[in-house]
Parts: C-alpha cells; structure tokens; sequence
C-alpha cells in the first residue's frame, strides 16, 4: 500500500462514503506558523463533533517509521495545534517491537470484520495545545482558499460548457435547416416544382409544357429513398440534442457543488518521508 493509498483508507474512516462529510480533512497542509507540513490534519464539521484539530503522519514503509522516530520533534509545528496526534502506517508489522512516544497513537488499515474503521494499535491521548486557535485560523484560510479555487475552475467550467452548448445547438438548427435540402434527392426536387406549379397555375395545358410524366414517375419511385434520407437527418438532430442535457445538468451540478464552503473533494497526496 502507497501512501496515496494509504490517505484514501484513511480519508474513508472519517467520511464514510455516500454519506454527508462530518470532517473536514486536509492534507498536505503547512503549519501556521511554518512550512513544515502534516500528512493530514482533521477536525469535525458537525455540532455533534468535539472541538478538537487532530493531527497524522503516514509511513508506508519500516524505513519510514524509523526515520520519524530519530526525530520525533519534526512534526511539533502542528502536534502544538493538535489535540490529538496519530502515526498512521500501512502494516502494524511497521511498528513491530518499536518504542513509540507517549503523546502519539498508533493506528493501521481496517482489519478482521472492520471494512472502513481504523485499528487503533495504540490510542491517541488527549493533548493539550498551546494554541488551538492558529491551528483553526489556518484550517479556516485552508478551506476559504480552496472554495475559491473550486468557485473560479466551476466559473470556468461552466464558461465553457455554455460555449459548448451554444455551438452544439447552432449545429442542431444548420442540421434543421439543412435537412430539406439533404433529405430531397434531385429527383424529389423537379417534382416538388412540378406540384407547385400545378398548384399555382391550376391549368392542364400549361402543365404539360413544363414538364413530363418521367419526372413524376421517377419521383414516386424516389419516395422510400427519400424518406430514409430524412429519418437518418431526423435521427442525428435528436442525438445533438440528447448531447446537449448532460452539459447543461453538469453545469448546474458543478456550480452548486462549488458553493458548498464546507464540501470535500476526492484526497489526494504525495508520499513523503
């Protein structure tokens, strides 16, 4: 397991998926006051949640825990903002006859019958942190960032798609209007001149000096053909169409989501050692 890997099985403890998020999780976030940055750091979303900013350091390999242990102070720039602190590793065979701090927890992958919730090899006491409220202040600029960005890439989406669109149904009505020309073949043309001639001059000796009865003939016999050609172009009008409700659906979908201050998006994250 990677560590990308890793974050998600992580990611998934907190939010269960297809349920509304009640952590709001952030990884690869630097300190408040530094450029030492946490794994992950979580704090709840929901009044039911303790006020409480928890901290992770994920090791994916023996190597990477023993690293963190030589300097166990690295991660202070956040652990003094945190009231909890985990070190989260992919296998507990990582930490196997290891002395771990007595101010970390220790938790693994889902195990036995458990298929989302951590194992908690060593739980996390409770800290208490010399300024809670620069770890809330940077998650909050954290998070007012980030809306930004998602607002101005769902303005830009939706800029685009309304291009799309505009074009997709300017397609649609050259299609339209083009499709009396396409689906009548020159045969099926003379006739229509033919019958409106008749129509509009409604006189038997002048019809025979315009045209001849091979024209109506192979004008009937055109029929099925032409027929055909204007359900293929009929067909095609309906599929543009069909193409253009997504774009809208996405729009409106992509607009909403962006708006939501306190929504998450896919995790995602580095290794790092």
């Amino acid at each position: 397991m990677n560590a990308t890997e890793l974050l998600a099985v992580l990611s998934r403890h907190y939010n269960a998926p297809n349920r509304p998020k009640g952590w709001l999780l952030a990884p690869e976030i630097a300190s408040p006051r530094g450029d030492r940055r946490a794994d992950l750091i979580a704090a709840p979303l929901t009044l039911s949640g303790e006020s409480i900013i928890v901290g992770h350091e994920l090791k994916v390999s023996r190597a990477d825990v023993l690293a963190e242990l030589a300097n166990p102070t690295k991660h202070d720039e956040w652990a003094r903002h945190c009231h909890r602190w985990w070190l989260v590793v992919a296998d507990p065979a990582l930490v196997d006859g290891l002395d771990i701090p007595a101010h970390w927890g220790v938790m693994a992958p889902p195990s036995g019958r458990r298929t989302r919730s951590m194992t908690v090899l060593k739980p996390a006491p409770r800290l208490d942190p010399l300024a809670s409220s620069d770890g809330w202040m940077k998650l909050a600029r954290w998070q007012s960032f980030r809306a930004d960005a998602a607002v101005r890439d769902a303005t830009a989406t939706t800029v685009s798609q309304s291009r799309e669109i505009e074009r997709l149904k300017r397609t649609v009505e050259e299609l339209k209007d083009a499709g009396a020309d396409i689906a009548l073949s020159p045969l099926r043309q003379s006739a229509t001149q033919l019958l409106e001639k008749i129509a509009e001059r409604r006189s038997q000796e002048k019809l025979w000096g315009f045209g001849d009865l091979d024209v109506i003939v192979d004008a009937v016999l055109d029929v099925e053909g032409t027929r055909r050609a204007a359900r293929e172009q009929r067909q095609l009008v309906t599929r543009v169409q069909r193409m253009l409700a997504p774009a809208i659906e996405s729009m409106s979908a992509t607009l909403a989501h962006a708006e939501k201050m306190g929504g998450e998006g896919p995790v995602t994250a580095s290794r790092r050692t």
